[in-house]
């Protein structure tokens, strides 16, 4: 599948792994691209960490053995069995990447902006944590992925969801109707897995 936006995660490994310490513009093109999905700040992260050859470097690291990056980066692919071993190296347990890093990216899924909050945010209407990337694009009819970890009464849940094919393509209208789809597909597995 398509990724998306939810490929600014593994962006950011990879800028972690080029650089630990990261500047104050680095951060704030993280910031930018995380919390509020920001496209510009994900091509200059996506540029600085090698663009392809880069993003499929942190790829292979993590053993995304089925996700392959594309010079448009929105257009990477990737198995949502990938996607769970991402989320394992991040909330789990990683020797690729270091647990300040690991916290660091945590924190800035955890402050995804509002509006951002969809999809796997249905899993739970009180959920104790939440932390989430998601993405959208047009491909004929809406591409809708949702990316996180929630945790509700003790248990973390992993989740990655990637969809296609959500009908009314058209603008905002689409999109909206899309985003609600997918948020109650969540609640609906979240209802039957709580």
């Amino acid at each position: 599948m398509y990724t998306a936006s939810t490929v600014k995660v593994p962006i950011l490994i990879g800028l972690l792994h080029q650089d630990a310490k990261l500047t104050a513009s680095d951060k704030k093109l993280v910031a930018g691209m995380i919390r509020q999905s920001s496209n510009a700040d994900a091509t200059a992260i996506f540029k600085k960490i090698g663009g392809v050859s880069g993003l499929n470097a942190t790829f292979a690291r993590l053993g995304m053995d089925h996700s392959q990056a594309s010079s448009k980066w929105w257009l990477s692919t990737v198995s949502s069995e990938d996607y769970i071993k991402l989320l394992k190296h991040l909330f789990v347990k990683s020797s690729k990447i270091s647990r300040t890093g690991r916290n660091y990216i945590i924190s800035e899924m955890f402050q995804v902006n509002s509006k951002q909050q969809w999809g796997i945010k249905g899993f739970s209407d009180t959920p104790n944590f939440l932390a989430n990337k998601n993405g959208w694009t047009l491909s004929g009819n809406w591409i809708m992925n949702s990316i996180g970890a929630v945790e509700v009464n003790g248990h973390l849940y992993l989740i990655s969801i990637l969809s296609d094919n959500h009908p009314d393509g058209r603008g905002n209208v689409g999109l909206k109707t899309a985003k609600k789809e997918m948020t109650s597909l969540v609640r609906i597995a979240g209802e039957y897995i709580l």
